[in-house]
C-alpha cells in the first residue's frame, strides 16, 4: 500500500484554526486514510510513526509504578495533569503555550518511561504528531544530512525536527558538547520555543548551578557535574524558559531488575 501523501504514513495532518484570542494557532487532525482503516491499525501505525524503541515501547502512564516514592508519585501527577490539560494549553496564558517538560534525576529512576509515556497520551489521547529521539542520534543525523554537493540550506535540513509538533529529546548531556553541537541544538530548541511546540528532554544531570564551593574546589577535586557544565548556559537558560522541570529521585530501578535476573543464574 502506498503511503499517504496528505498524512505521510503519520496518521495526522497538520491545520491551522483560530485561537481563543483570534491568532492563528497549529492543530493537527485525523487523517481520512486512517477513518478507513481499523482502529487496531491505526494505533500501530501511530505508534510507529512516535519512533519509540523497542525497549521503551512498554511505557505507558498507567504502567510506572513510584512504588511509594513520593518524589515519583509526584511526578507521575504532573505529568497528568500536562496530558490532560494539554488540549487547552496556552488558552488562558500565553506563558504556558508551547510549555515542555525537562525531566531530570539519577539512573534508573524512571525519566524516559515518563517522557515516553507522556507522548504516547498526547499522540493517542489528543491526535498529536511527535517523535522519540535519543539526543546523540538526533545530532548525529543532522550533521550526516549535510552535503556539500547539494543545495540544502541549513534550515532545511533542520526544518523537519523545527516544525515537528512535539519532539521527544532523550539523554540530554550524554555526550560532551562541541560547539558545533551546541550551536545547533540551541538553534533548534530556540526556534521550538519561539514557535510554542513542545519539547520533552530527559538527563541525568541536576538542573541546578554548582555552588561556590563547588566552583572553588572544581580545579582541584573531582565534583559532580551539572547539567550547566554539559550543555553550557545559554541553552540551559532557554530551557528554563521552554519547559516544566519534573525531578526524578529515588531507588535505581535498572539495579532491582539487575538482581532478579542474577538470581534467576543462581
Amino acid at each position: 500500500m502506498s503511503e499517504c501523501e496528505r498524512c505521510r504514513g503519520t496518521g495526522f495532518e497538520s491545520l491551522v484554526v483560530k485561537g481563543a484570542d483570534g491568532t492563528d494557532v497549529e492543530s493537527v487532525r485525523v487523517c481520512a486514510c486512517r477513518r478507513s482503516q481499523g482502529e487496531g491499525a491505526s494505533a500501530a501505525r501511530v505508534l510507529e510513526s512516535l519512533r519509540i524503541p523497542p525497549r521503551y515501547q512498554h511505557c505507558l502512564l498507567s504502567e510506572f509504578k513510584p512504588g511509594g516514592e513520593a518524589v515519583k508519585t509526584a511526578a507521575l501527577m504532573k505529568v497528568m495533569k500536562y496530558c490532560n490539560e494539554f488540549p487547552s494549553r496556552g488558552s488562558k496564558s500565553a506563558n504556558d503555550r508551547g510549555l515542555g517538560l525537562l525531566f531530570t534525576g539519577g539512573n534508573g529512576t524512571g525519566k524516559t518511561h515518563l517522557a515516553v509515556a507522556a507522548l504516547r497520551e498526547l499522540a493517542m489521547a489528543h491526535g498529536v504528531v511527535g517523535q522519540f529521539w535519543d539526543y546523540h542520534e538526533l545530532l548525529r543525523e543532522i550533521r550526516n544530512s549535510y552535503d556539500p554537493s547539494t543545495s540544502f540550506t541549513e534550515y532545511e535540513v533542520l526544518e523537519p525536527i523545527i516544525s515537528m509538533p512535539v519532539l521527544l529529546l532523550d539523554d540530554l548531556g550524554a555526550w560532551k558538547m562541541t560547539d558545533w553541537m551546541n550551536d545547533t541544538l540551541f538553534y533548534v530548541l530556540n526556534k521550538r520555543y519561539l514557535a510554542t511546540r513542545p519539547t520533552l528532554i530527559t538527563t541525568n544531570y541536576p538542573d541546578r548551578e554548582p555552588t561556590a564551593r563547588e566552583l572553588a574546589d572544581a580545579d582541584t577535586t573531582v565534583r559532580r557535574e551539572y547539567l550547566i557544565d554539559r550543555i553550557g548556559l545559554r541553552l540551559r537558560s532557554r530551557l528554563q524558559e521552554a519547559c516544566a522541570v519534573i525531578r526524578l529521585e529515588g531507588q535505581d530501578v535498572r539495579q532491582a531488575f539487575q538482581a532478579a535476573n542474577q538470581s534467576l543464574l543462581v
